[in-house]
């Protein structure tokens, strides 16, 4: 059966990252009509192929940063909720999010690896350097509605990252230095140990003694650099059965230290992942396979109130334990009709976690300790079908149920003075049926046009962290909220795409309508003590996670590619995204504003020249503008103009490689938040590295 290749019609986030990377062979021509492909790991939960970006121009991209949501952020509309690499950035606000389809640091995206979910359990937000790198065969993009399949979870998008087959012998080492005193050394290797059995080893050491993150001109005694470190070791054993079937065992542990720029204020966090993954795969065109994990996080973070003069710190908020536990498995089974392709499947995910901290400390010590958490567990099925229409058009549509619960929710608190409980809460549990749906159409239009159209719903449960954890930035007090309802959304987009020998041309119109959207709310700023918050400072605010009502999303996003024969090329993409809340009954100050954090204009350019077979210039360019850091909208951040510059060269014959790369060339100073106090916080200014590969 032929169809127009939907991936090409349907996923225009897809194509501006084959923008970015470039990537000419990796689709097909748009106008031709070609084979409807089978889908190779059913995990990916969408009938239509995405876009499969090859090893080479993946990695040859990434390895132009230090991490990969610094790649990422290269494409306008993916983004992390503060523009802070994470290196740096605190793992709390390192979430993901798809055309500014979040207004807090809660991921919206899911981030699949090999099927598996890497979202924290308890937050949701995401440790970008517990990734496997070296191992990374390919990344596909699917932007907000296009798969509902994988529920709560992928509420606003999904990454799919593969790792390379464990049955392809590989090698990989790098050396890599640079300013701020950074050194990343890291390896993986892979190596049958009998004819149809592999094993697969990543590890990977990172340390920097970072920068110091405050403005300068407001900086004092108490600041220093953010330093951060990390561990990071990853073993696959694979082995091959007979009649198609596989099986893949993976274990991988990470360890991560940080300084988050004054002396008392560290972070650290423990992990470890197990997964089984058992699938088949053959050319009768009936896929399946079955997936199960465990992951276990500890996670530790003191917070501090550091005084005007910025001359000494306080700790006032002392999280000494964070654990969650998560346990998930599902399978999924595809096969092919005659002009149609079904995709079934189903899936269950449970999580446990809470928070035990130390609060209230007026100069002596803290004086109270509580304990917060709770269980959540989903439980859902789905099916996915794609029909040819005729031979220029299809038609792709899914349909999900959730069964969600949360439960066991409490919360204690302790009098450390007296040695007595003050506090002994039992949250009642709760729990409901979530659909989620889209349909899809394509249709080519001529030999280089063609089009498309999107509708979808979904929701998104709130994390635990959201339900049952407070946090502190500098003055400003967050309080969690064990009464918040699940998120929901609708919308849809309009593509139309252009493509011949030179030219990958995409634009691509949405609108997203969010209800109960979760949101760090603004309850006021004034000096004491407050029964929610506790002891509010001067300067500082009492803020709580609250749902705001109704708000929405809507722009456009550009992508464009011209690939010259004269060995130059030319990435450019755009994203127009206007947010808004339109209803907020229980907050009416929020009426009319922008999301937090959510630029309006983003532009990522790149200008790629290779002047030799072995040797490629790179420079690169990113904008953003019109934006705010807080939720009343009291807060704009500057406008800001990021110029990187690198070079890649291959020595000739030979499998080694080096890479540079200045970043922030012009040392421009770069807001990423603004507190109520005044504080701002800056990225990262002029950095630069060498780094040196060998790869066989």
């Amino acid at each position: 059966m032929t169809i127009t290749n939907p991936t090409v019609n349907s996923k225009g986030l897809l194509i501006s990252f084959m923008c970015l990377v470039s990537i000419p062979s990796a689709l097909p021509g748009q106008g031709e009509i070609v084979e409807l492909e089978k889908l190779h790991v059913v995990a990916d939960r969408n009938i239509s192929a995405p876009f499969t970006i090859p090893h080479e121009e993946l990695m040859g991209g990434f390895d132009t940063t230090l991490s990969l949501d610094q790649a990422l952020r290269k494409l306008a509309a993916v983004d992390t909720f503060r523009g802070v690499d994470s290196f740096t950035a605190h793992p709390t606000t390192q979430g993901v999010r798809f055309r500014n389809a979040a207004t807090n640091a809660t991921s919206r995206a899911l981030l699949l690896v090999d099927g598996v979910p890497q979202n924290d359990p308890f937050g949701g937000w995401i440790y970008w350097n517990k990734m496997p790198t070296a191992s990374l065969q390919s990344m596909d993009l699917f932007p907000m509605g296009t798969v509902p399949a994988w529920g709560n979870y992928s509420s606003g998008g999904t990454l799919y990252f593969r790792t390379r087959s464990p049955f392809t012998p590989h090698s990989n080492l790098q050396i890599q230095g640079g300013l701020f005193d950074t050194v990343l050394t890291s390896l993986a290797h892979t190596k049958a140990v009998s004819d149809n059995m592999s094993l697969s080893l990543e590890g990977r050491l990172f340390e920097t003694n970072g920068y110091k993150v405050v403005k300068e001109s407001q900086q004092g005694p108490i600041d220093e650099s953010s330093q951060s470190d990390y561990t990071y070791l990853r073993l696959q054993i694979a082995q091959l059965l007979e009649n198609y079937w596989q099986w893949t065992l993976m274990g991988q542990i990470f360890e991560e230290d940080r300084i988050n720029g004054t002396p008392l204020s560290p972070n650290s966090t423990e992990s470890t992942d197990l997964s089984w993954t058992l699938s088949r795969s053959d050319t009768t065109g009936l896929d399946f396979e079955f997936v199960t994990f465990f992951q276990d996080r500890d996670f530790q973070n003191v917070f501090t109130s550091v005084n005007a003069e910025r001359t000494s710190e306080r700790p006032v908020l002392d999280q000494f334990s964070v654990p969650a536990q998560s346990l998930g498995a599902q399978a999924t089974a595809y096969w092919e009709n005659v002009n149609t392709n079904f995709l079934v499947g189903a899936d269950f995910r449970s999580v446990e976690g809470s928070a035990s901290e130390r609060f209230r400390n007026l100069g002596a010590g803290f004086t109270r300790e509580r304990n917060e958490g709770g269980e959540q567990s989903f439980l859902g099925a789905f099916v996915t079908v794609q029909a040819e229409l005729d031979e220029f058009s299809s038609l792709e549509s899914t349909l999900r149920v959730d069964r969600w619960r949360q439960f066991n929710g409490f919360r204690n608190q302790f009098d450390l003075e007296t040695n007595t409980q003050t506090r002994d809460t039992i949250y009642p549990g709760r729990s409901g049926n979530e659909p989620s749906a889209n349909i899809k159409y394509t249709r080519r239009l001529d030999h280089n046009w063609s089009f498309n159209a999107l509708v979808f719903t979904g929701f998104r449960a709130p994390t635990l962290n959201e339900l049952y954890r407070p946090f502190r930035v500098r003055n400003d007090i967050t309080e969690s909220n064990p009464l918040l309802v699940n998120e929901s959304t609708t919308g849809g987009e309009i593509g139309l795409f252009y493509r011949d020998e030179a030219n990958s041309l995409m634009f691509s119109g949405f609108k997203y309508l969010m209800g109960d959207m979760i949101t760090n709310v603004f309850l006021h700023g004034d000096l004491g003590f407050d029964p929610l918050c506790g002891f509010v400072p001067g300067g500082g605010s009492c803020n709580q996670r609250q749902n705001v009502g109704d708000s929405e999303d809507q722009g456009l996003e550009m992508a464009w590619k011209w690939d010259a024969a004269t060995g130059i090329e030319i990435l450019f993409n755009y994203l127009l995204s206007d947010t808004e809340f339109t209803e907020s009954t229980a907050q009416p100050l929020l009426l009319g504003k922008s999301y937090p954090l959510a630029p309006k204009h983003k532009i990522s350019g790149q200008l790629a020249w290779r002047p030799k077979e072995e040797l490629t210039i790179l420079g690169q360019i990113q904008y953003r503008s019109g934006q705010f850091d807080n939720v009343l909208n009291t807060r704009p951040i500057a406008s800001a103009t990021l110029v990187n510059l690198g070079a890649f060269y291959e020595l000739p014959n030979s499998n080694w490689s080096v890479r540079a790369q200045v970043d922030n060339v012009f040392d421009r100073e770069i807001v990423t938040a603004i507190a109520s106090s005044g504080i701002i916080t800056q990225a990262v200014p002029l950095n630069a590295w060498i780094s040196m590969r060998y790869e066989k």
